[in-house]
């Protein structure tokens, strides 16, 4: 009886390690954090009503994902999240195109980077 008793805690020692350590692979490979102006490069140009915008991120090991966009009052604000690079998301870089008609102005990671005139 007694040798089933440690076999049965290291189990559970183990169960619980496993499971933190997964939590911490998850939370830096696919949930990652908010990108923030600090973290990326960004380069927009107006072509006419369309803003052309390129992103990358400044760390060769972090991915950008989970591209957001929302308007609101005239304002376009763009989110996304960053993690570590791994078969999920290897890219560091983004490129898309905003409708400008009804926008005065876009916010990228909390940062301005564009504003009617």
């Amino acid at each position: 009886m007694k040798n089933k008793g440690w076999k049965t805690k290291l189990f559970t020692v183990m169960v619980i390690l496993a499971g933190i350590i997964l939590f911490v692979l998850c939370d830096l490979f696919i949930i990652g954090e908010p990108i923030d102006n600090i973290q990326m490069s960004c380069v927009a140009s107006v072509n006419g009503e369309t803003l052309e915008l390129r992103v990358d991120a400044l760390e060769s090991a972090v991915a950008l994902r989970g591209w957001r966009f929302k308007e609101r009052d005239g304002t376009m604000s763009i989110s996304a999240r960053k993690v570590l690079v791994s078969p999920l998301f290897r890219d560091g870089s983004y490129e898309t195109s905003v409708d400008l008609k009804g926008i005065d102005r876009v916010v990228l990671g909390g940062q301005e980077i564009w504003k009617r005139e």
